[in-house]
C-alpha cells in the first residue's frame, strides 16, 4: 500500500504491527494524533483492532482514506471502465505556469474534469482516484523531487507521458486492491482535524494505545511539499501551514525557539492523556532536528515534557537517524542524529 502515493519520514508497518500487537488485544482501540499516511490505522485494521487517526495536512488525511477504503468487486469492474475525457477546462492559480508546463496542465486538468464527473456521487470512487492523482501531480510537475522544492526543467514532459503515467498507476493501484483480503473497515476513523482538541472527537477513557511518530522538529515542511496537489485537488492549504507543528517555516523562516515546539507537544500529549485508559501505553517514534544550530534531543526533550503527565518510561530504543532516513538526500541530511522509540506506560494519578 505505501507504494501508491509518495509520503515522507513514515515509520514501517512491521513496527507498527509489533506494538500494537504487543499492547492491545483484539477490538481494542488505537489512537495516531499525528497519522500521517496512515500506517497505525493500516495495522490495527490487519490486528483487528478499531483506531482513530488525526493530521492536519490534506494529503496525509486522502492518503489514509484511501488506504481504509473497501472496494467490492462491482466497485473494482467500475474503477476499470474509468477513462479520461479531453474538455477545455484549465485548472489555475498563482505561479502555476512556473511549476507546470502547459502540456501538463492541459492532460491534469482533463484527468481532474474527468474524475470529478465520473465520481459524482460516490465518495469512495472520489477518494481513490484522488489518491492516483495526487501520487502523480509532483512527478510530471517542475518540483524536483518530494523532498526538494525547486523547480526544474525536465525536458521528457508532454501530455501523453502524463496520461500514461496516470493510466499506469490507476491499474497497479487496482490490482493492489484486488488482492487485499480486508472486510469492511468498520472501526477506523480518521480526522482532518488538530490533535490538540482530539477529546472533541474521542471518548475519555476509551483508548487502549496511542503509537505515534509526531513531527521531527525542524525537518520538513509538509504542506509545502504537498502544496501542489493540494492546490490541485481544490483543498486549503493554509490550514494545512497553520495546523502543521514543527515546520521548517517555523523554525528556520520564523527563527522560533523550540519552546514552541515542545508546548505544542505538549498540548497534544495532554489530550492523548485524557482519552487513554489507566495502565495503557504511548510508544512514540521520534527523531532528533536541529533548531537555532543546535541539536533536540528528541528522547530528553520527550522525557522533559512526560514528567509533566503520568507517563512512566517502561521501554527504550534508537537507531542513527542517518541510517534510517531513505527520505532525504544524503547531502541534506544532518549527523549524529537519532531516531528514538520510547514507551510509556499511563498510570493512575497519584
Amino acid at each position: 500500500m505505501d507504494r501508491i502515493h509518495p509520503y515522507p519520514a513514515k515509520f514501517t508497518i512491521d513496527l507498527a504491527l509489533e506494538y500494537i500487537q504487543k499492547y492491545t488485544c483484539r477490538k481494542e482501540v488505537v489512537l495516531d494524533p499525528f497519522c500521517g499516511s496512515g500506517t497505525t490505522l493500516l495495522a490495527a485494521r490487519q490486528l483487528d483492532r478499531q483506531s482513530f487517526g488525526f493530521d492536519v495536512n490534506h494529503i496525509a488525511y486522502l492518503i489514509t482514506q484511501a488506504k481504509l477504503l473497501y472496494l467490492d468487486n462491482h466497485d473494482i469492474k467500475k474503477l476499470k471502465e474509468f477513462y479520461i475525457k479531453k474538455g477545455n477546462f484549465l485548472q489555475n492559480y498563482k505561479a502555476i505556469n512556473h511549476w507546470f508546463k502547459v502540456d501538463s496542465i492541459k492532460a491534469l486538468s482533463n484527468i481532474k474534469a474527468s474524475i470529478d464527473e465520473f465520481s459524482r456521487g460516490n465518495r469512495k470512487y472520489k477518494v481513490f482516484l484522488s489518491l492516483i492523482f495526487s501520487s502523480i501531480v509532483n512527478v510530471v510537475s517542475n518540483q524536483e523531487s518530494d523532498t526538494r522544492y525547486a523547480s526544474v526543467n525536465k525536458k521528457h514532459l508532454n501530455e501523453d507521458y502524463v496520461y500514461r503515467k496516470f493510466t499506469e498507476k490507476l491499474f497497479q493501484t487496482i490490482e493492489i486492491f484486488e488482492n487485499l483480503a480486508f472486510e469492511n473497515s468498520i472501526g477506523q476513523y480518521v480526522f482532518l482535524h488538530n490533535a490538540k482538541t482530539l477529546c472533541e472527537k474521542i471518548f475519555k477513557d476509551s483508548i487502549s494505545l496511542v503509537l505515534t511518530s509526531p513531527p521531527y522538529p525542524n525537518t520538513y515542511d509538509y504542506y509545502l511539499y504537498h502544496k501542489h496537489r493540494m492546490l490541485w485537488l481544490d483543498f486549503d492549504v493554509k490550514f494545512s501551514m497553520q495546523n502543521e507543528i514543527g515546520s521548517r517555516r517555523e523554525y528556520s523562516s520564523l527563527k522560533l525557539p523550540k519552546e514552541k515546539f515542545n508546548n505544542d507537544l505538549l498540548e497534544v500529549f495532554r489530550q492523548c492523556g485524557e482519552v487513554l485508559k489507566n495502565d495503557s501505553y504511548i510508544v512514540l517514534v521520534m527523531g532528533d532536528g536541529k533548531i537555532q544550530g543546535e541539536i533536540y534531543n528528541a528522547k530528553d526533550e520527550i522525557l522533559t515534557l512526560t514528567n509533566k503527565l503520568n507517563w512512566d518510561l517502561v521501554d527504550y530504543s534508537c537507531s542513527e537517524l542517518d541510517q534510517t532516513s531513505r527520505s532525504f538526500a544524503q547531502n541534506y541530511r544532518t549527523k549524529h542524529k537519532k531516531e528514538h522509540i520510547l514507551t510509556f506506560q499511563r498510570v493512575k494519578m497519584r
